[in-house]
Formats: structure tokens, C-alpha cells, sequence
């Protein structure tokens, strides 16, 4: 009996020493500041370039899940996961690569096309050479810095031999011109940073060189930065004057992409109806309704919107088209269309400016900031849907949809702005800010795993 006890009392003592030393060791891993090599050997070509601090976002997400929240519905969410991967991938493989160091995101151009890679720090190049040698990617390995590139996209255009080429040039030497400069120390809390240049975004892009920083803090996710307008289309772009007064979620811009007017015109086309370029556009989305019509289900957004063109557009003219009003199944009023008891108002504001949504009078504000772009509100009118019985219940069903509304269920605010601080330049900054007791993190790890993005 004394040697039982004895051995139990050792026992015990003996797995309360492991688990110290495990978290001793862990917090050791996350703490220390290790070596990033690999943000000096991003391609000087690389149009596109993305830095994920993980030591930062680990030891953030680490502390808001087990010791300020004790989130129990996302353990058990990453312990289904966990257990899930290893039943259907088998045992987790060392592949020598340090996880708690900063992981490097590029695309170069390539040809007619580009390449996307990786750049890792490498603790064990051993380990890193033997396990990836049968995957299918192109990679290398030099003075603790791994580079891996994806080929599956590409194998009609390039051959094994000649990616691989590619990737032991970008570890063979540190580029001397990069121009993609990251910085050295981010502080608390700041996790990604990305860099673009050129016209990554296409020719017809309004911005060309980028660079955004995301934040974590306690309650918020924060972005900040800066856009380098292109010289063709700076002095296009004007700053907000006259916006809706925002309600639910607002939207108001500037910039309008040309390929939103055309995709517009393009399905106009089949009512023989046109609309002008775009100068400003404002928007609240309060909620959706959807209704049961005779002719089926209707969804129609609670909105209000106000359009402002760079030519004459008669909102009368556009909505008494016989085809439009056939295929919408709407009645014409005097100031309003009716989907059977839902209407939605209308009003030409000047010959080139129009209104339409809900509200008969709705309220306008002039803006005085300078800015280009402005998204602020409640993100829960994005997921908030009444009426329709059996087709809301529908909406209900897909993983994606629910794990959103969960998401912005949470959430108290969202504040974006684009703001025209120079001829050339913009600045960038936004915060998600999340409500009593939720934390970023968690809430945005529930999302990944309820959607099954993540499968």
C-alpha cells in the first residue's frame, strides 16, 4: 500500500514536471525573437509580396483563446479539426521549417503568367529536402532560408527542371534592389504586411504601388497604409462631397471600376438600356427582405442609394422601359416602383444625379475629408434577412452563410477610409471592432472552421 501511494504520489509530480516544462518550453518558442532571414531574399522582380508574422499571431492567438477568454467553442472547434487532419492525412511530417519565425508570400511575373512561392526560415535543411522531395512544388534551400513554388499551375508552360532553376536562384544570393522593404520591427500586435508595385491590380488599376499593415489588438482588427495613385488616373479621381446620411452599413466612393459599368451595360443590353460612366456613388444596405411573389421569391435589399453621372441620366426615362419593367415584374408609380406591397422611391436630384430606396425623403450629408472611399456601420445588415419562410431557411443551410452571420453577429462596428492626402498618394486605415466578450481571433477561427474553408 505505501509503496502504491508512494508511486502515485511520484507519478503525479512527475507529469506536473512535463506539463511545466512543456509550457515553459512553449513559451520559450513564442517569446524569443527568431531569425528572419528569408525577408531578405524576397525577388526583385516580385510584383506582389505578403509577411505573415506568425511568433506574433500565435502568441496573440494563443493568449486571447486559452488565457483571456477560455474560448470553449473554439477548443473543441480546433480539437475536432486537429483530429480530423490526422485521421485523413496520417502523421504530421517534420519538414525542418521554423513556424514560429515570419513567412514571406511573393508572385513574380513569368512569361505570359506568374509564379507564386514561399520563402521559410529553415531549422533543419536535412529535414527540409528529404520530406519535400516528392511533393509536387519546385523548391531550395540555402543558409536557412527555403523557397518553395508552385508548379501545378504551370506545367504547360514551364518545365520541372527550369522552376527549380528559378527557386535555387532566389536562395543563392540576397537581392541587392528589392523594392519591397519590409519592416524590421513590426511592434505588438502587428501581424501581416503586404507590398505591391507596378500595376499588380491590372492596367486600368487606379492604384499601383501599395503597402498595408494589419494590426491585432484586444477587441480589433486594424489596417493601415499607404496607395501610390498611377499618374493616368490621379487627377481622375475626386474626393466625396454629397453622401446618404449612413444608416446599417454605408458604402460611398469615387473610384468606380470600369468593369463594373460594363458588366452593368452588359446585362442592360438585353432591355436595350445604357447607363453613363460613374462619377460617385453612396449607399446604405439597412436589411434584405424577400418576399413571396406570384411569379416566385423576390429578394429586395432595404437601400438607399444615391448615383451621381458624368452625364444626363433621366431616372423616368430608365424605368419605364416595358422590357425592364416585364422581366422585374414592377409597377411604375408617380415617384415609386412596387414589387406588389414593397416600394421603393425614386427621385432625379439634378439631371445627372438620381435616388432610390426606401425612404420617400431621405437625408443627405456634404463631406469635407477629403475622401475618396468611405465604408462605415453595422455589418449585421449584410446578414440580416426577413421575410420569404422556406427560402430564408434555404439561405440559412450553407456552412458559409451561417458561419457569417455568426461572425458579424459579434462584431460592433466597421469603420473603412480611403483618404486623398497628396495628388499621388492615399492613405489607407480601418478597424473591425468586435463586441463585449469576443475576441478577434477566436471569432475569426470559428468562421474558418464553421464555413469549411479550411477543408
Amino acid at each position: 500500500m505505501y509503496f502504491r501511494k508512494s508511486f502515485f504520489h511520484f507519478l503525479s509530480i512527475t507529469i506536473l514536471l512535463v506539463f511545466a516544462w512543456l509550457f515553459l518550453f512553449l513559451n520559450q518558442a513564442i517569446l524569443t525573437e527568431n531569425s528572419n532571414n528569408n525577408l531578405q531574399y524576397v525577388p526583385e522582380n516580385a510584383s506582389f509580396a505578403v509577411r505573415v508574422d506568425v511568433r506574433e499571431l500565435t502568441e496573440k492567438t494563443l493568449f486571447s483563446i486559452f488565457l483571456e477568454s477560455k474560448d470553449e467553442v473554439v477548443i473543441s472547434l480546433l480539437q475536432s479539426s486537429i483530429s480530423k487532419n490526422m485521421n485523413t492525412e496520417g502523421q504530421f511530417k517534420n519538414y525542418g521549417i521554423d513556424y514560429l519565425s515570419d513567412i514571406v508570400v511573393f508572385e513574380i511575373p513569368y512569361k505570359t503568367s506568374t509564379i507564386q512561392g514561399i520563402l521559410v526560415n529553415v531549422n533543419n535543411e536535412l529535414l527540409f529536402n528529404k520530406n519535400l522531395i516528392n511533393s509536387k512544388n519546385a523548391f531550395a534551400c540555402n543558409d536557412n532560408v527555403g523557397v518553395i513554388l508552385n508548379y501545378d499551375n504551370y506545367k504547360d508552360q514551364i518545365r520541372a527542371s527550369e522552376l527549380k532553376k528559378i527557386a535555387r536562384n532566389i536562395v543563392k544570393k540576397k537581392p541587392h534592389n528589392s523594392t519591397i522593404n519590409f519592416t524590421e520591427n513590426h511592434g505588438s500586435g502587428k501581424f501581416i504586411e503586404t507590398y505591391s508595385k507596378g500595376n499588380y491590380f491590372g492596367e486600368s488599376s487606379y492604384f499601383g504601388k501599395t503597402a498595408i499593415l494589419f494590426e491585432l489588438q484586444e477587441k480589433s482588427l486594424m489596417l493601415s497604409g499607404n496607395l501610390a495613385l498611377n499618374s493616368t488616373n490621379s487627377k481622375k479621381i475626386k474626393s466625396l462631397t454629397k453622401i446618404i446620411e449612413p444608416k446599417g452599413i454605408h458604402f460611398s466612393s469615387t473610384i468606380i471600376p470600369n468593369f463594373l459599368v460594363d458588366s452593368l451595360n452588359g446585362w442592360l443590353n438585353q432591355f436595350t438600356l445604357k447607363t453613363p460612366s460613374i462619377k460617385n456613388i453612396s449607399l446604405n444596405l439597412v436589411e434584405t427582405k424577400v418576399i413571396n411573389h406570384s411569379s416566385g421569391f423576390f429578394v429586395i435589399p432595404q437601400i438607399e442609394l444615391l448615383i451621381e453621372f458624368d452625364k444626363d441620366f433621366s431616372i423616368q426615362d430608365f424605368l419605364s422601359s416595358r422590357e425592364l419593367m416585364t422581366y422585374l415584374d414592377y409597377s411604375l408609380q408617380k415617384n415609386h416602383i412596387s414589387f406588389q406591397e414593397e416600394k421603393l422611391f425614386f427621385k432625379q436630384l439634378s439631371s445627372s444625379s438620381i435616388y432610390i430606396g426606401i425612404n420617400e425623403n431621405p437625408t443627405f450629408k456634404t463631406v469635407y475629408a477629403n475622401e475618396i472611399v468611405k465604408v462605415q456601420g453595422d455589418l449585421k445588415a449584410l446578414t440580416t434577412i426577413k421575410g420569404g419562410g422556406m427560402m430564408t431557411a434555404f439561405l440559412e443551410m450553407p456552412p458559409i452563410y451561417s458561419a457569417s452571420k455568426n461572425l458579424v453577429k459579434h462584431t460592433e462596428s466597421f469603420n473603412l477610409s480611403f483618404v486623398k492626402s497628396k495628388k499621388t498618394n492615399v492613405t489607407i486605415k480601418g478597424e473591425l471592432k468586435f463586441s463585449k466578450d469576443h475576441y478577434p481571433m477566436n471569432e475569426l477561427i470559428k468562421f474558418l472552421l464553421v464555413s469549411q474553408l479550411l477543408n
